[in-house]
């Protein structure tokens, strides 16, 4: 061990000292100040120092271990916590509706909304058309006024029309072809929407019975499938005219009775035809009586 105090007590003794000691003192003080015994002082000092860190270094771990354990453990998990990855969220972009297509030869009636007068809203003209009429108007009631609910799909085209009707049944109309059913079908009514609607649905089945050559003739022109339609129908039984409207799935053959309890349909009679709704019968735009005789067939579906 280095001791200061020798250095201190070693001057004062030489002052107080006799003469005959200040001799050995000088020479004693000489000694202990020579250069090698102040280098052995700093190196005493300089390993003070070390020690003295390293106490310092050891006591600072303690204190953080003891940190630690008072922690929990926390911060000595500190270093070995992995953040877990981020998952950017992605939205989707919402989908916009296209803007719906104007059909200028329909109503605006869309949705499977009900004529606004299912009787006199419109009619049969002086033709006899009264199948196809008796179809187009209970199928209105059952699944709305406009042709894009009774059909699947009615989309306007440069020349025309597009139509699929629920059966599957394709076929096109052109503008020249809605003229001309408008002009054959003559029907009447009040209600301008309704009326475009049914001359839309008696022009599609004209085209469907051009194409499949109703009554032996219709496939020479349009014009003779419109005809074919003006003289009477359900030759082959009743149904004709749901099936022209693609509606072939939705039919079903039922006792008068039936449409007479309220179920839509049609009833054929040898010399007429009418749209049955709410339990009455549609009677040139006029409501009638319930049903009591003829063939009948419901809508369905």
């Amino acid at each position: 061990m280095c001791n200061g105090s020798g250095y201190l007590a070693g001057a004062f003794s030489i002052e107080s000292a006799s003469p005959s000691l200040q001799g050995s003192a000088v020479s004693r003080f000489s000694h202990q100040h020579s250069p090698r015994h102040v280098a052995d002082l700093d190196g005493c000092g300089a390993n003070q120092a070390a020690d003295l860190q390293t106490i310092i270094s050891m006591f600072s771990t303690f204190l953080s271990q003891i940190t630690a354990l008072l922690s929990g453990g926390k911060e000595l998990d500190k270093a070995k916590v992995v953040p877990a990855p981020v998952t950017p969220e992605i939205k989707p972009i919402p989908l916009v509706p296209k803007p719906q297509t104007p059909l200028p030869d329909l109503s605006t009636k869309r949705n499977g909304a009900k004529c606004d007068d299912i009787w006199g809203g419109f009619r049969q003209g002086p033709d006899g058309n009264c199948v196809t009429v008796s179809a187009i108007k209970a199928a209105m009631h059952k699944f709305g006024q406009s042709p894009t609910d009774i059909y699947k799909n009615v989309s306007k085209t440069e020349r025309g029309y597009d139509v699929t009707m629920r059966d599957g049944f394709h076929l096109t109309l052109t503008s020249q072809e809605l003229k001309q059913a408008a002009a054959g079908a003559r029907f009447f009514g009040r209600d301008r929407g309704m009326l475009k609607d049914a001359e839309f649905l008696f022009a599609a089945s004209a085209k469907r019975a051009q194409i499949e050559n109703n009554d032996g003739r219709a496939a020479r022109s349009f014009s003779a499938a419109i005809r074919s339609l003006n003289d009477g129908e359900d030759e082959r039984g009743a149904g004709e005219g749901f099936e022209r409207l693609g509606l072939k799935k939705h039919i079903k053959n039922v006792p008068v009775n039936t449409l007479a309890r309220g179920q839509v349909g049609m009833v054929n009679r040898a010399r007429h035809s009418v749209a049955v709704i709410d339990g009455k019968e549609e009677l040139w735009g006029r409501k009638g009586r319930a049903p009591r005789y003829g063939d009948a067939v419901a809508l369905i579906g």
